[in-house]
């Protein structure tokens, strides 16, 4: 059975594609993983997932869900999510704009209901997973505001889990501690909470890292060091 992994959040700039990043990174000497960046905005992906691209087999492409009229077509959703379900891989990571991100729960309570978007993980025998990213600061609210929207709209359905961008929330530990207490609640709807994203832009070694990883860098760009690092980083995903 093949695994989709939706990386989403309506709020711009809160680490979906840190977080695609760091799963390329842990998957880059999987041939089985493939990668694609769904983000019509800023492209992130693409640009940070260079280590993966020009591979034989081919690990990574860039696919449009946005009509002309910049909304999301469901159609193109679908055909893209066949389309990737016959390349002989294990596991997609499928990295969500903002835009298209926002639009996704329209689907579900517009176009289609999740159950018969349930069908359609079916058709495929496939497993759908959401990864909603929460980051800190002013985009904390509405980041728990989309999930909040995600979880009434999935009902369980497709399991969920909460990516805490830990660099966002330095200074305020009382809202992961919130969002801790959010998941045990909600234990039938959320099946993990996971950290990722700890650096610290202040210091050096943090400084070389994230600028490595703006470059598209693979794990053999990074010093001794770095390398510890970022397999903590891995570890935690």
């Amino acid at each position: 059975m093949q695994q989709f992994q939706f990386n989403i959040q309506a709020k711009g700039g809160t680490g979906k594609s840190m977080l695609t990043y760091l799963q390329a990174l842990k998957q880059q000497g999987n041939d089985r993983a493939y990668f694609v960046d769904f983000d019509s905005s800023v492209k992130s992906s693409c640009q940070q997932l260079r280590f993966l691209q020009g591979r034989n087999p081919s690990r990574f492409a860039e696919m449009s869900l946005l009509d002309i009229r910049e909304k999301l077509d469901r159609q193109l959703l679908f055909e893209n999510l066949f389309q990737l379900s016959q390349k002989d891989y294990d596991s997609f990571y499928l990295d969500f704009g903002a835009p298209e991100s926002d639009q996704l729960p329209s689907l579900f309570s517009k176009d289609y209901t999740i159950g018969e978007f349930k069908a359609v993980q079916d058709e495929l025998n496939a497993k759908f997973t959401f990864n909603v990213v929460i980051a800190g600061g002013s985009a904390y609210a509405p980041c728990t505001q989309y999930l909040e929207k995600i979880i009434l709209l999935n009902r369980g359905v497709f399991e969920t889990n909460i990516y805490i961008n830990e660099s966002t929330f330095t200074g305020t530990p009382q809202l992961i501690k919130e969002l801790t207490t959010f998941g045990s609640v909600a234990e039938n709807h959320i099946n993990a909470i996971r950290f990722f994203g700890d650096f610290d832009s202040t210091t050096a070694p943090h400084r070389s890292i994230l600028q490595k990883v703006s470059e598209g860098k693979g794990m053999e760009a990074y010093q001794f060091v770095e390398k510890i690092k970022m397999q903590k980083e891995l570890s935690k995903i």
